[in-house]
């Protein structure tokens, strides 16, 4: 068989489904294997966007999500988004067509570095040199980009090489099992730290969901009844988000997180980056003498930055559940009737800080334009209780975190580094990958026109993705952060190049012309309506919800 057929078969043979990718020149001698091959090819319209749906359906599978671009240009077009899936671990394996070897001395059209551009964002990038390399590179990158830490992988596919004949059956990659615990000893100092604590205080981070361990990290904070905090920027389902313990996640700042520490006398940080900021400020974050156990799968991010009082590096599903079994044995009957006094009393702030929430969005039902609070607070009442929210909403995040309930496991999606265009695209890799759970995409309108083009493959494989576009035309976020930053344009309300306005974008009419169901919401007493029949349909959607903008628009 030639290359591509190998490639193809090993790619089955290692339980890889789904091919997102958007054609090529280069590409066309791989993809002349692809219908004998039994991968589902799935059509985006530009390269970013099939690599947030790769993103989006590794995420959320925990399997390979597998993505071919166009050459430099099309890796070019997706490289933010593969800047998103590193940060987020995403078990990615990305392959681009290259030009003929025989041609590339000369520099042809479409050629370039794409190992130099892409290894700063993967575990291993690689260009083949020869065929009969193209076998052993391609498991390689498979155990690569599913070994913990898990991570995207790259991989160059000169076009000429495609051809050649190879001989190597259709082995799959090889299943590789990283459940390392840690030894007795680092157990049993964990256990005695964190038993001893009178306010314990757990940080988790996007590592629990990879590793699958929300469970047991929920017996854990229940049984020391410890507050249970999200990493800042947290981007995945990390704690169920109605539970009494639960208390969102960090300000990514140093004040911010200063604060939540300084009434803690243990903390327990699991899966998570200590830690990953977006501005500036002076100060430590950690306490001089608090204890501070760090568990995680990555060598490099524990203790990473900032001090710790033990480090494990090991599979943190098994390590959490030693350290479960360890404070069973150890806490004495004191140490549990406090425990369970905290939770008591956190459930009982818990609840008030819900009515609160629920009564400050039931006092906007009748106000225009349509408030985030009362949005968010509706579609939370028409969702099922195991649907899924992926979120690139900026502005609105706050709410949607607020008032969706985000309680199933992998109910939450959002872009690790803050990259626009990735809500878009990953919305319909998370619903290939949960096809009978209902997907809501709750995405700004800038964010929106970063991968529109998303609509078109979300209609053309008839993905019942349901995107909830909180409209209030402009970029708000950065005007919210001119005002912030006291910077003297937003003194005068000016912000430069942030209303998005002169023309108004239709997206009604957007969707509509690329197959999606559209509707635009105005009125509040609207709303339940049409978000209503939207989540219905059996196909794609989107609801333009006009909300309040917030601030003066530009003239």
């Amino acid at each position: 068989m030639n290359v591509a057929a190998v490639l193809m078969d090993i790619l089955r043979a290692s339980r890889v489904r789904y091919l997102f990718g958007n054609p090529g020149t280069t590409e066309l001698p791989f993809l002349d294997a692809l219908p004998d091959s039994g991968l589902e090819y799935i059509v985006a319209l530009q390269e970013a966007t099939a690599v947030a749906a790769a993103d989006g359906y590794a995420q959320a599978s925990g399997q390979v999500g597998l993505v071919n671009l166009h050459v430099l240009p099309g890796v070019g077009n997706g490289i933010s988004i593969l800047h998103n899936a590193s940060r987020a671990r995403s078990p990615i394996v990305v392959t681009a067509g290259q030009q003929d070897t025989r041609l590339l001395l000369d520099e042809p059209i479409l050629s370039g570095d794409m190992v130099r551009l892409t290894e700063q964002f993967t575990k291993w990038s690689y260009e083949l040199r020869r065929a009969d390399e193209a076998p052993a590179a391609m498991r390689r990158a498979i155990k690569l980009a599913l070994t913990p830490p898990t991570g995207p992988v790259f991989l160059s596919l000169p076009m000429d090489l495609m051809t050649q004949v190879v001989e190597d059956g259709a082995a799959p990659a090889p299943d590789v099992r990283a459940a390392a615990v840690a030894d007795g000893a680092a157990i049993e100092r964990a256990v005695t730290l964190l038993a001893d604590a009178k306010n314990p205080l757990v940080i988790a981070g996007d590592g629990v969901a990879r590793a699958r361990a929300v469970p047991i990290l929920v017996s854990i904070a229940e049984r020391l009844g410890a507050r249970v905090h999200g990493e800042p920027i947290y981007r995945r389902s990390v704690f169920p988000g109605d539970h009494a313990l639960w208390r969102g996640g960090l300000f990514p700042t140093v004040p911010a997180v200063r604060k939540a520490l300084d009434n803690a006398d243990a903390v327990l940080i699991v899966g998570a980056s200590m830690f990953t900021w977006f501005l500036h400020a002076p100060g430590t974050a950690i306490p001089r003498d608090l204890p501070v156990v760090q568990v995680g799968d990555d060598p490099w991010e524990v203790g990473k930055s900032h001090r710790i009082s033990l480090g494990i590096v090991a599979d943190v599903s098994a390590t959490l559940r030693a350290i479960d079994a360890g404070l069973a044995e150890r806490m004495t009957e004191t140490q549990r009737l406090a425990a369970g006094q905290r939770f008591i009393d956190m459930r009982r702030a818990r609840a008030a800080l819900a009515t609160q929430a629920r009564e400050a969005a039931e006092a906007d039902a009748a106000r225009t334009p349509i408030s985030q609070p009362y949005l968010m607070h509706t579609l939370a009442g028409l969702l099922p209780a195991d649907a899924i929210v992926v979120d690139e909403s900026a502005t609105s995040l706050g709410a949607v975190l607020r008032y969706l309930p985000l309680a199933a496991p992998d109910a939450f999606f959002g872009g690790k580094t803050g990259t626009l265009g990735w809500g878009m695209g990953a919305a319909l890799g998370v619903q290939l990958a949960y096809p009978a759970r209902k997907v809501v995409a709750t995405i700004g309108d800038g964010s929106v026109m970063y991968a529109p083009q998303a609509l078109w493959t979300a209609a053309r494989y008839k993905l019942p993705v349901t995107y909830v576009v909180p409209n209030n035309s402009s970029y708000a976020i950065l005007k919210a952060g001119m005002l912030g930053m006291g910077l003297p344009s937003a003194k005068k309300g000016i912000y430069p190049g942030m209303d998005l306005v002169d023309p108004t974008i239709d997206y009604v009419a957007l969707a509509r012309a690329l197959g999606v169901r559209a509707e635009r919401v105005e009125k509040p007493g609207e709303l339940r309506d049409v978000l209503a029949t939207c989540l219905a349909h059996p196909g794609p959607s989107l609801v333009d919800v006009v909300i309040d903008r917030g601030f003066k628009a530009m003239a």
